[in-house]
Formats: structure tokens, C-alpha cells, sequence
């Protein structure tokens, strides 16, 4: 049986989380469920909100991950740690899904709303700062772990990727059984978050609560500009799909919104059941190429491969460096595609044979290669990751 080693003493895990969003719980939260629950993985997670110095816990403690230590205050609580490690004696490790310091130059693209409010030069500086006093360094894809390297120069040894993962206990459903006739008007989801885009907001004038009145925001398409956005409009109105939109309603879809389906956005713990009540026979992931995309990982994929609908990604035609270049090549839209091109891919893949040949490759996809949270794989990267003893990934 995997576990960590549990002839230490210490059998607490204390992980510091830094949001309450999906990138906690896909990271973090779902694994300390898991984990929790099977005493014999050999140590006990606990999440906290809030870095506490207790000697009691210290004391026990076989690991402290803190979650994107890259805001100004962690830069005294992970000095304050690691001139306390040598009396304790716990793993440092910090642990990251996307891009929050520079790279290459580039911040977060300005269509993400968090590029108004970020300060990707604040954060930068702290990096500099903390990133030396961590003893392992946990990244989403090798884009980012490339990246970290490169900008801080950290010891290529100190950084390990484990890539993001679904748990089956969240995701379990029946296998859908192949298709037996050709699809003819199939449901499509869209399930990006507002974050690829960016919405506009009216300008508002000087009020007493407001004194300075409000400039406004300008709207823009993000990763949708592309002939994605266009192709979804001419399908919509043409009646050719049922189209299902999660979360805020993009502003170049007003047009069709009367003819869409529009689900709201859910908890982190009801999203999957939701995602496969929907019963889409397909998803799409327009991507736009810059190195904030490059950093992501394919979790849209993995969640498709889980749920059996099967997902259109967007691959760059510059580079290789989309984090769909994983997806079957059947499924794959170049970033310069025309609208006609993806009418040609689209309407190729609802031919039953070739569905049900890219159904039945997903689903083999994700359990062959250790996608699910429970495999064997992800659990030995994860007990690497807390376990000061090894460090030897597979």
C-alpha cells in the first residue's frame, strides 16, 4: 500500500490555502478529503485559511504546503517557518496552478478581470524572496515548472509537477455506451469561467459614495477571439445545436441568448454532478496563444474524459505549447482556424463511428494515465510531495 513514511512521529499535514475557488479544491481541498479518509496513507490533512505557529502542531507537522505564497504578507510567515524547520523538522512546500509572476515580460492577459486588481510586479518581488526558502516547489504542467526556472533560477531538482486531477468520487458515473446513429443536433457546453473574457461594465459618474465616479470597462473577447465566438452564433441561429452556456453569459453572445440554455455557476463540490446532469455530447476550450494559457493544464479534458463528452480544444499553430496538444488529434482546432474549419471538424466527429472511436479513447485516456485523483500515480506524487524522506516521482 502507497503511504508516506510513518515511522517519523509526525502524522499531520498542515496545507494553507490562499483562495476558496476551484484552484484550492482541485488542488488541495478534494485531495485532503481523500486522503482523510484512508487512515493508512500514513498522516492527517489539515486546511487552514490561517499560518499557525502552534508548537503543538509544528511539533507533528510532516509537511507545511502553503497555496501561491506570492502576496506580501507571506513573506514573513515563510521566514518565520523556515527558521523554525530546523526545530521541528517538517518539509517546506509551495505549491502553484497558474501564472503569478512574470514571465517573458507578460502578466496576466487584460482580458482577465484579475489583471485590473494584480499586481504581477508586487508578486514577483515576494517570489523572489520566498521562493528560495521552500524545500520543494509544486507546479500544474512543465510549461510553468520551465518558467520558474528560468525567472528565479531554482534547482531544477526543488521543482516537481503534479498535474490536476479529478476525483472519482466526485465524478462517478455510468460509461456512455456508443452511439448508434449518426448526431444530428448535439448539446454543447461552454464552461470556460468569466475569466477568459472580460464583460463590460458602464462608466458611472461622481456620487457620494463614489466620489471619483467609476471610468467603466471596456468588453473584450479573450479567448474567444477566434473563430470559435463566431461559430457558435452561426450554429445557434441556424438551429443546428443546443448550445448550454455555464456561468456569466459572455457579451458577444447577447445576440443569441434567447436560443441558449444558461446555467449558473455552482459550488466546487456540486459542479461535477452538475456538469454531467447536462449530458453534452460535446464541450469546447478556445484558447487565444500567450504564456498565461501556455501555464495552464488540460483540467477541461480530464473532467470531458470523466463525464464521456468529448472535448474540442484549441492548439496553437506557432508553437506546441497549448495545454490541449493532449487531447485526440481528431479533436484538436488550430487557434487560426476558420469557421468553416471547425464546421468540418465538428460535424466529422458526429459521425457515430468516429464519436464513439474519440468516446472510448477518453475514457481510456484518463484511466491509463493516472487522471483520476485515486490512481496510483497521482497518490505517489502526492506523498512525495509532503513526505521529507522521498522525493522520488514516478
Amino acid at each position: 500500500m502507497l503511504n508516506a513514511n510513518m515511522n517519523d512521529g509526525k502524522s499531520l499535514v498542515i496545507i494553507i490555502v490562499g483562495d476558496t475557488s476551484g484552484c484550492s479544491h482541485i488542488r488541495l481541498r478534494h485531495n485532503a478529503l481523500w486522503y482523510c479518509g484512508h487512515e493508512h496513507f500514513g498522516f492527517t490533512p489539515i486546511i487552514t485559511p490561517i499560518p499557525t505557529f502552534d508548537p503543538q502542531y509544528l511539533a507533528r507537522a510532516k509537511a507545511i504546503v502553503i497555496q501561491r505564497p506570492v502576496s506580501p504578507g507571506h513573506v514573513e510567515i515563510v521566514r518565520r517557518y523556515k527558521a523554525l524547520q530546523p526545530k521541528f523538522g517538517y518539509k517546506l512546500v509551495s505549491e502553484f496552478d497558474d501564472q503569478v509572476w512574470e514571465i517573458d515580460g507578460q502578466g496576466i492577459p487584460d482580458y482577465n478581470t484579475a489583471s485590473l486588481h494584480f499586481d504581477i510586479k508586487g508578486t514577483t518581488t515576494v517570489a523572489e524572496q520566498t521562493f528560495p526558502l521552500f524545500d520543494e516547489m509544486v507546479v500544474s504542467t512543465e510549461f510553468l515548472k520551465t518558467k520558474l526556472i528560468e525567472r528565479f533560477n531554482i534547482p531544477e531538482q526543488k521543482v516537481h509537477v503534479i498535474r490536476n486531477v479529478v476525483p472519482r468520487f466526485l465524478w462517478s458515473y455510468p460509461r456512455k455506451q456508443n452511439k448508434t446513429e449518426d448526431l444530428v443536433k448535439p448539446t454543447v457546453l461552454y464552461s470556460g469561467s468569466p475569466c477568459h473574457y472580460r464583460n463590460p461594465v458602464p462608466a458611472r459618474k461622481p456620487s457620494p459614495q463614489e466620489p471619483q465616479g467609476f471610468p467603466g470597462i471596456t468588453p473584450l473577447k479573450g479567448d474567444m477571439d477566434n473563430a470559435w465566438c463566431d461559430w457558435v452564433i452561426k450554429n445557434v441561429k441556424e438551429d443546428k445545436i443546443n448550445f448550454i452556456c455555464m456561468g456569466a453569459l459572455p457579451w458577444f453572445w447577447e445576440c443569441i441568448r434567447e436560443k441558449i440554455r444558461f446555467v449558473q455557476w455552482v459550488d466546487s463540490q456540486s459542479y461535477p454532478r452538475l456538469v454531467m446532469s447536462l449530458n453534452a455530447d460535446f464541450q469546447i476550450a478556445p484558447l487565444v496563444n500567450n504564456n498565461f494559457n501556455k501555464c495552464k493544464s488540460a483540467l477541461r479534458h480530464t473532467e470531458s474524459c470523466a463525464c464521456g463528452t468529448i472535448l474540442l480544444g484549441t492548439v496553437f499553430h506557432e508553437d506546441k505549447l497549448s495545454p490541449y496538444e493532449e487531447i485526440n488529434p481528431k479533436c484538436k482546432v488550430m487557434d487560426n482556424a476558420t469557421v468553416e474549419d471547425i464546421d468540418n471538424i465538428f460535424w466529422n466527429l458526429c459521425k457515430k463511428d468516429n464519436y464513439n472511436e474519440v468516446l472510448n479513447w477518453q475514457y481510456n485516456f484518463i484511466n491509463d494515465n493516472g487522471y483520476f485523483m485515486e490512481s496510483n500515480k497521482h497518490a505517489q506524487e502526492w506523498l512525495c510531495m509532503i513526505d521529507g524522506g522521498n522525493n522520488t516521482f514516478i
